[in-house]
């Protein structure tokens, strides 16, 4: 297990960056800590973590505020790179998703580009201590949570340098973990598909050691699906070994039917689909995603 909690967070650096804001929300309902609650404060204690950690009824916040860098610039093995023969493959120029009353809806511009290679053999890497606080956190969550009857369903796992104002928010379902931890058939890529990974930035969010700017809220089930949606089409034409073909719409719904049949999800009347680059709008059916998934062998 403790070689599983390690490769959790090299792992979780395959995720999709964005730079986003945040909205300020009124402080959470104050919820009684449950045994489980007060064993995870005594493991983050244990391990000296400073922790900020805010339970809702179904979904736990973790906030760390850290006087130090997360993210450096760091140079490729590859150095840079620049072509003048263009490739042109499907790019993601748009996608969002969305569950509205009892549909989900996903609005998207994919269609095929001529690229160049233009690098400056420059990436994003991260900090050792990200690594050191996302395994303590990861451990006390799996100490604490794993054989607790009442343990919220979804974790928020917010870090944050207060210095730039740069924080890296993870969410996952607690069942995903806890299938990926005991090898129940979660391989690696699919875990990270299953997590909502983003980093945010906002000069508003320097010296908050409290998380205040945070928008404490419940994670539902819909709305967790919607966004790993659209996590998983950015991660299909980014970041997956299997490229996507040129057939947007096939490969969109495909990543629906399968990410609901995966959550046994069946509480929506239709998917509607909007393509910004042809100007269609369609509504397909549960039934139609149901030939998309693959039948069992």
């Amino acid at each position: 297990m403790v070689h599983r909690i390690r490769v959790i967070f090299y792992i979780f650096l395959l995720g999709i960056i964005w730079v986003t804001g945040c909205s300020k929300a009124a402080p959470p309902e104050k919820m009684p800590l449950t045994e489980a609650h007060q064993k995870f404060l005594k493991l983050c204690q244990e391990q000296q973590l400073n922790a900020i950690f805010k339970p809702l009824q179904h979904t736990a916040w973790i906030y760390v505020p850290l006087r130090e860098d997360l993210l450096r610039l760091a140079a490729t093995p590859e150095g840079p790179k620049r072509s003048e023969t263009s490739e042109e493959r499907p790019a993601v120029k748009y996608v969002d998703s969305a569950y509205k009353n009892q549909r989900f809806v996903i609005t998207y511009d994919i269609h095929p580009d001529k690229t160049y290679a233009q690098n400056q053999g420059t990436k994003l890497d991260y900090l050792p201590l990200y690594h050191q606080i996302s395994r303590k956190i990861m451990t006390a969550i799996s100490q604490a949570y794993f054989d607790a009857a009442d343990a919220p369903s979804f974790f928020v796992v917010v870090i944050t340098d207060v210095l730039n104002g740069v924080e890296i928010e993870n969410i996952f379902y607690l069942e995903d973990l806890k299938r990926y931890m005991t090898f129940e058939n979660i391989p690696q890529e699919e875990f990270v598909k299953r997590s909502l990974y983003e980093i945010k930035g906002k000069a508003e969010w320097i010296g908050d050691t409290q998380g205040r700017h945070l928008a404490y809220s419940e994670i539902a089930m819909p709305e967790f699906l919607a966004r790993q949606i659209t996590s998983r089409v950015n991660f299909k034409y980014q970041k997956s070994s299997f490229p996507p073909s040129n057939d947007a719409r096939r490969e969109i719904l495909t990543i629906v039917a399968e990410t609901l049949k995966n959550y046994n999800f069946t509480d929506f009347n239709y998917v509607e689909l909007h393509d910004l680059n042809a100007g269609l709008t369609e509504t397909i059916l549960p039934m139609e995603l149901q030939a998309l998934t693959p039948k069992p062998q």
